[in-house]
């Protein structure tokens, strides 16, 4: 299997390697998904046992602190969100093995005020396939590039 990096945009890739970027993308979205549907613990599932989740003022490694920081997410009730992702530029490593970058459009949502974008940050993702074909997060870190949590 031949590697997919940033200077191969633009050619033809294999079913193979679509099928991997499809997945991870999917990845992506439904963790936004879980997050905005207020049910953020059920994205640990998106990620391997040995997994980091964080940002720049915090990582949390492997599948019980990376549920308690979801859970704790999920506990704030009150805080409605729409996280839109967009510009997702996918590289395949290896046969088991992938990365992305992409950009994070977060919307609160209070019902009040017309939804304006709160933040936009970049996200740098890590994905790895387990044995049984899946793929998952490895490492998801986000960096603020504009306005507030």
């Amino acid at each position: 299997m031949t590697p997919v990096h940033d200077h191969d945009v633009g050619i033809e890739r294999t079913p193979e390697q679509l099928g991997a970027e499809h997945a991870c993308h999917d990845l992506i979205h439904a963790f936004a998904h879980h997050i905005d549907r207020g049910a953020a613990t059920e994205a640990i599932n998106l990620f391997t046992d040995d997994a980091e989740l964080g940002n720049a003022e915090q990582v949390v490694t492997g599948r019980d602190e990376i549920t308690r920081a979801l859970a704790a997410r999920e506990a704030d009730a009150s805080r409605r969100t729409c996280h839109q992702v967009t510009n997702i530029m996918f590289q395949q490593i290896g046969p088991d093995t992938a990365r992305a970058h992409s950009l994070l459009c977060l919307f609160v949502l209070d019902g009040q005020q017309e939804p304006t974008i709160r933040a936009i940050s970049k996200l740098d993702d890590q994905f790895a396939r387990d044995s049984a074909g899946q793929w998952r997060f490895s490492r998801r870190l986000a960096t603020l590039l504009a306005g507030a949590r």
